[in-house]
């Protein structure tokens, strides 16, 4: 059982940090444009 989930983590982990940063850039620039919008208003 655990065995089967490590190869399966193994097997998608670079997906999964691929789509963690893509997520942290997604959120950053939200936060970036927030910040611009409301200074610059």
């Amino acid at each position: 059982m655990f065995k089967k989930l490590k190869e399966l983590y193994n097997e998608f982990k670079p997906y999964v940090r691929v789509d963690l940063i893509m997520y942290g850039v997604l959120i950053l620039l939200i936060i970036l444009y927030f910040i611009f919008s409301t200074i610059f208003s």
